[in-house]
């Protein structure tokens, strides 16, 4: 499982975003630090200057070439090392490269420079992916493996990379992986600046008049957007699908979802596991939006210095590595918080490989519950700050930003009102049904749409599915029926990320449990979090148990949630159906 571990990094594309230098802990960071020679300064983030990569590719085919021959002389480790890390270099350069463009698009959608250049890295990196899989390969079946294996890679090296035949990377693939990238990028160029058609005839550019529509107007544009973007945004899909489906089986996978669990995020459960778990949220968790009573919600201003000023000041109270990486992100400019309509239409934490540096990207909305975005993505850069990215388990990375939030919220007590601050808590408690309830139905709504048959694909299966799992999962209002069978678009993760949407609710009952210990003891949840955030274990099941944490999947999780949420959202058993539809996109 190693070699799964390690090719996370080349499988995975970018995107998908007083202070103090990072601390030295080992491991990875010491390759790094040989390769690029870091002291810990880097440029701030605007000071980052991008270039094509095309010199990182051609570079690693050279020094591939070299290090052939280097192991048909019987050159010494040194000099074998040495081309080794050329390629590591060669790789990483391209990959920040390819991360820049990816931040600076999403930075601005309407960027035609960048839009090209994310175009380009998009289509060129199944290649130097194959790269670095052809440098294991060579170093695996070279009479130097078990040495390599001793005093460069990992443990169980030389056996898994002995067999070239067991690539992955073929014409086949490589075929495949540019189609997605090509469909992938169809899907950015429409969605990054749509036009809409009016009842009245007018046509208007839906972000920009969205952002000054009143009530009624704003839904009637949404609507048409749907509408009108449906079937085009369901043939893009559908052909992802198709694609996906023929590259697992290109790489010897009995379905694509096998492959993303195994492969893309190296999950510690299977897909069969999880399916009994989605009908555990269906069946216990689902129907507490029918008994949920009316829940009022507020969504104040806040703007961009204060959303800062409330995370700054509760990292500080939060102290140690926690205020640490908040202040590295400050002194870099590793952030960007801004509200534009020209940001692309989602929240992330990436990684600048080559300067040891994690960026957080937030498209907020301009109120409160930007509070909450942004830390679930600062929790992500705690853990990627920490541990040099290295994120094996997407599960646990989704622990550590899921359980920011529930943190923040106890350490910002102070900055906001308090009226506001319980608002938000409100608003957490809502949001955390909806991560259990809605973000199951999006996950039972892939593993129907990947286990079909392509053939009956289309827009009406696509939009009923919508709705049925909408429906199923409690969260449908009894009236919206258009909306909630065509919102099923903007779930970004469905076309970019395809089974990632399981992590959020199988992750948050790690979040909750901290949170727990937070309120019972001051502190002890904070402790917690620090105790699990160094990657010490295999996954997230591994560390749970190394922690004391209970297994999210064990027997009676999903019951002791549903009461959880029961008593923190006021219900009683007697309330009546109301619609909380998610003020966030998933």
């Amino acid at each position: 499982m190693k070699k799964l571990r390690l090719m996370i990094a080349l499988l995975l594309c970018a995107a998908l975003l007083s202070g103090c230098a990072a601390p030295q802990f080992g491991g990875l960071s010491s390759l790094f630090n040989s390769v690029f020679g870091s002291d810990g300064e880097i440029p701030r983030f605007d000071d980052m200057e991008y270039e094509r990569p095309q010199d990182a590719l051609d570079d690693i085919e050279k020094n591939l070439k070299q290090l052939e021959e280097a192991f048909e002389k019987g050159s010494p480790l040194s000099t074998i090392t040495d081309l080794l890390d050329r390629c590591y270099s060669d790789y990483y350069h391209f990959d920040t490269m390819y991360t820049l463009a990816d931040i600076r698009y999403c930075q601005d959608t309407t960027d035609d420079y960048y839009a090209g250049e994310l175009t380009w890295c998009m289509d060129q990196y199944g290649e130097m992916r194959q790269h670095m899989e052809d440098m294991f390969y060579l170093c695996g079946s070279s009479s130097m493996a078990e040495e390599l294996e001793e005093n460069y890679f990992w443990e169980g090296f030389a056996g898994e990379y002995a067999d070239a035949g067991l690539s992955v990377y073929n014409d086949a693939t490589l075929a495949l992986l540019h189609r997605e990238n090509a469909l992938l990028t169809e899907f950015r160029d429409l969605t990054s600046a749509p036009v809409v058609k009016l009842e009245d005839g007018q046509e208007v550019e839906l972000y920009s008049y969205l952002a000054e529509a009143e009530s009624d107007d704003y839904y009637a544009a949404r609507d048409a957007y749907y509408r009108q973007y449906n079937e085009e945004l369901s043939r893009i899909y559908i052909e992802l699908v198709k694609v996906r489906r023929e590259l697992a089986a290109e790489m010897g996978f009995a379905s694509y979802e096998e492959m993303a669990y195994a492969y893309s995020f190296d999950r510690d459960y299977t897909a069969e596991q999880a399916a009994e778990y989605l009908e555990e949220i269906r069946t216990q968790i689902a129907p507490l939006y029918k008994e949920l009573e009316e829940y009022t919600l507020d969504y104040p201003y806040l703007d961009e210095e204060e959303l800062f000023e409330v995370l700054c000041r509760a990292t500080e109270e939060m102290g140690g590595v926690v205020e640490e990486a908040f202040s590295y992100m400050n002194q870099y400019d590793l952030f960007d918080i801004r509200l534009s309509m020209e940001k692309a239409s989602k929240s992330f934490q990436t990684y600048l490989s080559e300067y040891d540096a994690p960026y957080l990207f937030i498209d907020p909305y301009g109120d409160d519950t930007d509070v909450l975005t942004f830390a679930h993505e600062f929790g992500h850069f705690v853990d990627a700050y920490y541990n040099y990215d290295a994120s094996e388990s997407i599960d646990l990375s989704e622990v550590f930003s899921q359980a920011m939030e529930y943190l923040v919220l106890d350490y910002a007590e102070g900055v906001l009102p308090e009226d506001r601050l319980e608002n938000l808590r409100r608003y957490k408690w809502k949001d955390t049904l909806e991560t259990f309830a809605q973000q199951a139905s999006f996950a039972a709504f892939e593993q129907a749409v990947y286990s079909a048959d392509p053939e009956t694909l289309d827009a009406d299966f696509l939009n009923d599915l919508s709705l049925q799992v909408a429906i199923d999962y409690g969260y449908y209002d009894g009236v919206s029926e258009e909306y909630y069978a065509l919102s099923w678009v903007d779930i970004t993760h469905f076309f970019e990320q395809p089974f990632y949407v399981i992590s959020y609710p199988v992750s948050n009952d790690l979040a909750l449990q901290i949170w727990e210990l937070e309120q019972e003891e001051r502190g002890a949840g904070l402790e917690k979090y620090l105790e699990a955030l160094p990657r010490n274990y295999y996954g997230m099941m591994d560390t749970a148990e190394a922690v004391g944490l209970d297994n999210p999947l064990a027997p009676g999780r999903i019951a002791k949630i549903a009461a959880d949420l029961r008593e923190n959202l006021g219900i009683t058993g007697s309330g009546f159906s109301a619609q909380i539809g998610s003020h966030k996109a998933a």
